[in-house]
């Protein structure tokens, strides 16, 4: 998914790799809580639908008015209202749906072991590239604010 665009043409990042990253890590957890509970009768399967979550997240900081990327916690009690992955700010971006089941087993229960799978290989990797994309940006700044700007 693209950062969104503003009035102007230009793409407005607005915390989208930091969400892109947190989002990525949620569905993981999502996905391998489906694994653990392959065997639980009645289990249905979930996911998170990626595109609708990160949207709800960037623009929910618009409105908020607060970047991730600002804030850094000094202690463990400030900024509590930053998002995490297991916050309740965070999870209220979240949207979570169930997964159509291509064969329903026979205690009702929706996990396929190989949807599973490859649902998680896929969000590995892209969960990397996001990581990737993310750390070269900072390398990037890093790199400009110890030159001055010169060249």
């Amino acid at each position: 998914m693209v950062p969104p665009t503003n009035p102007s043409g230009e793409q407005e990042e607005d915390g989208f790799k930091e969400h892109a990253i947190l989002l990525r890590s949620k569905r993981q957890e999502i996905l391998a809580s489906n694994i653990a509970n392959v065997d639980t009768p009645h289990y249905q399967a979930k996911d998170l639908d990626f595109r609708t979550s990160l949207r709800n997240a960037v623009n929910n900081q618009r409105s908020e008015g607060t970047d991730p990327s600002d804030l850094r916690k000094t202690a463990a009690g400030h900024l509590s209202q930053l998002p995490q992955p297991s916050g309740s700010i965070f999870n209220s971006t979240v949207a979570l749906v169930y997964r159509v089941p291509l064969q329903t087993s026979l205690d009702s229960n929706t996990v396929d072991m190989d949807v599973e799978r490859g649902q998680i290989a896929d969000n590995a990797i892209r969960y990397q590239l996001a990581l990737q994309a993310y750390e070269d940006e900072y390398k990037e700044f890093r790199q400009a604010s110890m030159t001055g700007g010169t060249r």
